[in-house]
C-alpha cells in the first residue's frame, strides 16, 4: 500500500510540474477579421486571431473593416491596443469607414 501511495504523489507531483512549467494554450478566435490600409486601399486578413493579443496593423487602417470571428474586436488609435478605444465590432458586424492602428480579441 506504502509503495502505490508514494507512486501516486510522485505522479501528481509531475503533473503538477508540467501544468506550471507549460500553462494552457491560448484561445484563438474563429474566422477572419479584414481591414483596409491606405493608400491604395490594401485589404489586409486576421485569420482565427488568438483573444487578447494585441496586433499592431502598420499602417493606419482607414475604410471597410469587418469582423467574420467569432470574438468581439476591440480597435485602439494607437499601436499598443491602450488608452483610446477607436471603435468596437462584435462577432458578424462591419463598419464602411473605420480608422485605427491596432485591434485585440476577447470573447
Amino acid at each position: 500500500m506504502k509503495g502505490r501511495l508514494g507512486s501516486a504523489l510522485g505522479v501528481f507531483g509531475a503533473v503538477a510540474v508540467l501544468g506550471v512549467t507549460f500553462p494552457l494554450a491560448a484561445h484563438a478566435a474563429t474566422g477572419d477579421f479584414t481591414y483596409h490600409t491606405q493608400p491604395g486601399n490594401v485589404p489586409h486578413t486576421l485569420t482565427n486571431p488568438i483573444d487578447g493579443r494585441c496586433y499592431p496593423v502598420g499602417r493606419q487602417v482607414q475604410g471597410l473593416t469587418v469582423n467574420n470571428t467569432d470574438r468581439r474586436a476591440v480597435m485602439y488609435v494607437e499601436k499598443n491596443c491602450r488608452n483610446a478605444t477607436a471603435e468596437e465590432l462584435d462577432p458578424g458586424q462591419w463598419v464602411d469607414n473605420s480608422s485605427f492602428m491596432s485591434v485585440q480579441f476577447s470573447s
